[in-house]
C-alpha cells in the first residue's frame, strides 16, 4: 500500500525524518505486512511469489509438515495457521474452524458439482484445489517385454502381475510388485473407493446408494466388504504386502520403485505418475536404471463393465474463524488469487500435477499423463464426492484389517459408527494424565534434524521405562506436538504413534558411534529422514556439511568423559531398528549394526538384555503416571550440536 505526503508543520520535523518518510514512499516494511501462514506437506513456492508479487502486504510463510493430525492440534489450541489445507475434513471441525466464505469471488468461481459437494448445511468454507486423477501407474515396458496385454479387468490385472512376478520382473527384495501408494489414510481409502466404482458406485444402484448415504439411511456393512476381493486375491498371490499398508513396516517407496523398475504397478494419483516418470529419467542419467514407458490404467471391473479413472481434489482449503478480521481479509484475497488461472497454474506447478476445478479453465495436456486421456473424452471419469472424512476413516480401517487387528465386517461396522454416531470424536479418550508447563513442539522437521523439548521428553521417558542409562528414539517416530496445559491419554498414541517395541542392547562403544553416525546421514535441508536420533544419557556433535558417514564429530557421556570404543553400554532402541520388520524397502532406517532379528542381514555386534514390551506411548504413559503431580517442563540441554547451525 502506497503511503501519502503530508504536509510537514514547519520546524517541528528534522531532515532525517523527511528522509526517512521519503525512502518509505510506496513500499510497505516487511514488520508492516500481514503474516499468513500455510502448513502442507508441499513447498508452495510459485503460490507464494504469485501472492506477494501481486499484494505487496502480504508476507506467505509455509511450514512443510507431513502429519495432517498436527494441523488439527494446533486448530484445536488456538495456534493453527491462518489458511487451513485438508484433504478429507470432518465436517463437523469444518463448523467449527473454519470461516463461512460463501460471500467471496472464489466460492462461485468452481465446477458446480463439486462446489455443491464441499457446502455445508448450504454454506461454503472450503475451494478445492486443483485435482488428481487416480488409478493403476504401470510399468508397460515390462508388460511389452514379457509378452502380455494391458489388463482389463480385475482378474487379468492379477494373472498379470503373476505373470511378471514369475518372470521376475518388476520385483523387488521384498518379493512383491504391486502396492498402493500408502503414506496417507485417504490414499488408502481411494483404492478401496476405485474397487467399488465401475461394479456398484458408477451403477445407478450405487448413484441411489450414496444418495441415501448421505441422508443416513445405508450403510457401509453388506455392501463394501466385496471392495475388499481385489487385496485379497493381490495377497493371495504373494503380489501385495499387507504389513506395509498396515504400516507394519516402512510404506513400499512407490515413486523409487517404479521408477528403477523393481515394481511392476502400484495404484496413485497422477502426480504420483509425474514422479516416477522423473525418478525414471534420474535413474537412467545416473546409470541405476534403463528407461521405461509408464501408463496410468483406470480401476477394472469384475463383471465386464465400463472401467472408470477417479477424480477429486488434491486438497481443500478455507480460512481460520479464529483468527483477526485484518488476516481474514487478506486470506480471502489469497483466495481469490488461487481461484484465477495464474493461481491455478501456479498450485499445478507446486503441486507437480493437477487438472483445475476452475470454470472454463484450459486444460494443460501436459499434466494429463497417459492413458487417461481417452476416459476424459468419454466421460468415465468418477468424481469423488463421498461425505466428508469418510475416505480418510476408510483408509484407518483398511490398516487396522491389513494388520489383522479387525476383521473386515468389524471394519464395515466401524465405518457405520463414525459416520452415524460420529464415534471417532468420543473414541478419543480424554482422560487427563499429566500437565505440560511449555509447548514441546514438532515443527518444520525438527526432530529429524536437531535437538528438540520433546525428543529429550521422550527419549528421558524411554530411559526411566526402559532402565537403561541411555536411550535412543526414532525423530521420525514423533508425529505431533505437546502443548502447555492439560496432556490427554489420547495425546500419547498422536504423538508417537507406531507400534515399534522398545528393547535394551548391550553393544561397544564403537557401535553406539556407528548408531549415531548413521542416525546424521539423512540429515538435510528438504525433507531429513526420519532415523535421526533424539538422545538421552549421551550428548553428541555432528557437521551436516560433511559426507554422510563421516559426520559424527564427538559423543560425551554425562559425566563429561568421551564415549570409549572398547567399554560396553546398555542402550534403549527400538526392535524396529534392530531389524524386526526386516531391513527391506528402507525398513529399520539402515541401522544394520543393531541388528539382532533379521535373519536375510548379518547379525550386529549387540547382545539382547531385554524385551521390554513397551512402546514409545507407553513409556510416556508411564512417566506420568509415576510423575502425576509433576508439570513436565523440558528444556534444550546442548544434548546434540549441529557445527553447521553453530553461530
Amino acid at each position: 500500500m502506497s503511503r501519502r505526503m503530508k504536509k510537514l508543520a514547519a520546524g517541528t520535523l528534522c531532515a532525517a525524518m523527511l528522509l526517512s518518510t521519503l525512502s518509505g514512499c510506496g513500499h510497505q516494511t516487511s514488520e508492516e505486512k500481514t503474516v499468513i501462514k500455510i502448513l502442507y506437506n508441499k513447498n508452495f513456492q510459485q503460490v507464494k511469489e504469485l501472492v506477494e508479487s501481486t499484494y505487496d502486504d502480504i508476507d506467505l510463510q509455509m511450514e512443510i509438515s507431513p502429519y495432517s493430525s498436527e494441523q488439527l492440534r494446533r486448530l484445536e489450541k488456538g495456534v493453527g495457521p491462518e489458511l487451513v489445507i485438508a484433504a478429507q475434513p470432518d465436517s463437523n471441525l469444518v463448523k467449527q474452524y473454519l470461516l463461512d466464505i460463501s460471500d467471496t469471488k472464489a466460492s462461485s468461481a468452481y465446477d458446480g458439482t463439486i462446489m455443491n459437494a464441499l457446502k455445508i448445511e448450504g454454506k461454503t468454507y472450503l475451494i478445492p484445489f486443483p485435482g488428481v486423477y487416480s488409478g493403476y501407474i504401470v510399468n508397460e515396458t515390462l508388460f511389452e517385454r514379457a509378452g502380455l496385454p494391458l489388463p482389463a479387468a480385475n482378474g487379468e490385472l492379477v494373472a498379470a502381475l503373476s505373470a511378471l512376478k514369475e518372470k521376475e520382473l518388476g520385483v523387488g527384495e521384498d518379493h512383491i510388485n504391486f502396492s498402493i501408494d500408502s503414506d496417507y489414510n485417504t490414499s488408502i481409502g481411494m483404492f478401496y473407493v476405485g474397487c467399488m466404482v465401475p461394479d456398484f458406485l458408477g451403477t445407478v444402484e450405487g448413484v441411489q446408494w450414496l444418495a441415501d448415504l448421505r441422508d443416513k439411511r445405508s450403510t457401509f456393512t453388506g455392501v463394501w466388504e466385496e471392495s475388499f476381493a481385489l487385496t485379497d486375491a493381490l495377497v493371495s498371490a504373494g503380489l501385495m504386502d499387507p504389513a506395509a499398508i498396515a504400516h507394519q513396516r516402512n510404506s513400499i517407496l512407490c515413486q523409487k520403485r517404479l521408477g528403477g523398475g523393481t515394481l511392476a504397478a502400484a495404484f496413485g494419483d497422477s502426480v504420483l505418475y509425474y514422479e516416477c516418470v522423473a525418478e525414471n529419467q534420474k535413474a537412467v542419467q545416473a546409470g541405476a536404471a534403463e528407461p521405461y514407458s509408464y501408463r496410468m490404467l483406470p480401476l477394472l471391473s469384475e463383471e465386464g463393465r465400463e472401467p472408470w479413472f477417479l477424480f477429486a481434489p488434491s486438497a481443500l482449503i478455507g480460512i481460520n474463524r479464529a483468527v483477526s478480521e485484518e488476516k481474514q481479509d487478506a486470506c480471502k484475497r489469497i483466495l481469490e488469487l488461487l481461484s484465477t488461472p495464474e493461481g491455478q497454474r501456479a498450485l499445478i506447478q507446486d503441486l507437480g500435477a493437477g487438472a483445475s476445478c476452475l470454470l472454463d479453465y484450459q486444460q494443460d495436456e501436459k499434466w494429463i499423463p497417459k492413458g487417461v486421456e481417452e476416459y476424459v473424452e468419454s466421460g468415465y471419469i468418477y468424481n469423488v464426492m463421498l461425505p466428508s472424512k469418510t475416505v480418510e476413516q476408510l483408509g484407518g480401517w483398511v490398516r487396522n484389517v491389513m494388520a489383522g487387528k479387525n476383521t473386515v465386517k468389524e471394519a464395515m461396522e466401524a465405518m457405520d459408527r463414525s459416520y452415524y454416531e460420529g464415534t471417532y470424536d468420543s473414541e478419543y479418550d480424554f482422560t487427563v494424565i499429566g500437565s505440560m508447563g511449555r509447548d514441546l513442539l514438532t515443527e518444520n522437521f525438527n526432530t529429524r534434524r536437531e535437538e528438540t523439548e520433546i525428543g529429550n521428553f521422550i527419549a528421558d521417558c524411554v530411559a526411566e521405562a526402559s532402565g537403561a542409562p541411555i536411550a535412543v528414539v526414532n525423530g521420525g517416530g514423533i508425529r505431533a506436538s505437546f502443548y502447555q496445559g492439560v496432556v490427554y491419554s489420547g495425546d500419547l498414541a498422536v504423538v508417537c504413534p507406531f507400534d515399534n517395541k522398545i528393547i535394551v542392547l548391550k553393544m561397544d562403544g564403537q557401535t553406539v558411534w556407528d548408531m549415531l553416525e548413521n542416525g546424521v546421514s539423512a540429515c538435510t535441508d528438504e525433507f531429513p529422514g526420519g532415523r535421526f536420533l533424539q538422545v538421552s544419557g549421551l550428548s553428541y556433535t555432528f557437521d551436516s556439511r560433511k559426507p554422510a558417514g563421516s559426520r559424527l564429530m564427538s559423543v560425551t557421556l554425562p559425566d563429561g568423559t568421551d564415549l570409549d570404543p572398547e567399554a560396553a553400554y546398555r542402550v534403549a532402541v527400538t526392535d524396529y531398528m534392530a531389524g524386526a520388520s526386516s531391513y527391506a524397502e528402507g525398513n529399520g532406517d539402515g541401522y544394520t549394526m543393531l541388528n539382532c532379528y533379521d535373519d536375510e542381514t548379518p547379525k550386529g555386534n549387540v547382545k539382547l538384555v531385554r524385551e521390554t514390551g513397551l512402546l514409545y506411548r507407553d513409556a510416556l504413559d508411564l512417566y506420568f503416571e509415576r510423575h502425576r503431580d509433576a508439570v513436565v517442563d523440558v528444556e534444550l540441554e546442548g544434548r546434540i550440536c549441529d557445527l553447521a547451525q553453530d553461530k
